[in-house]
């Protein structure tokens, strides 16, 4: 489901967004598109080619690998990014764990966020650390 675009999050409260310029944050903003998902919803399928990432506004997702939960995230968290910076198969599985407010944005405007370093910064930090725990698991 679309949120429309008056009902729109504040990237400002959003870390990975927190230290962006005014001009920054109107191009960030102009690419994401923000969605309603619903408990049980699935946001991104194990295995599955990523097309898309998610920055979680409000609520939770559960990240799960086979059986194994990996991780609960909430609010400001990425998901899906690690499929794109990789060009490959989805790593986890992202369920929504209730109601959850997300802003997506497709592989190519995901490329377009990135252009921006405060936010390549943060999210190869928070792939960096993904890639720890899903080596782990």
């Amino acid at each position: 489901c679309v949120i429309p675009r008056n009902n729109r999050a504040d990237l400002r409260k959003l870390p990975v967004f927190a230290g962006l310029s005014k001009r920054a944050l109107a191009r960030v903003d102009a690419l994401l598109t923000p969605v309603a998902f619903s408990d049980g919803d699935v946001l991104c399928q194990e295995g599955k080619l990523g097309r898309e990432a998610f920055v979680i506004v409000s609520g939770e997702v559960e990240v799960s690998r086979g059986a194994d939960h990996l991780a609960t995230l909430g609010q400001g968290s990425v998901v899906g990014e690690m499929a794109l910076l990789g060009h490959g198969p989805r790593t986890a599985t992202v369920t929504a764990a209730g109601d959850v407010e997300a802003l997506v944005m497709s592989a190519q405007e995901f490329a377009s966020v990135l252009a921006e370093p405060e936010v390549a910064h943060e999210v190869q930090r928070v792939a960096a650390q993904r890639s720890g725990v899903l080596a782990a698991a």
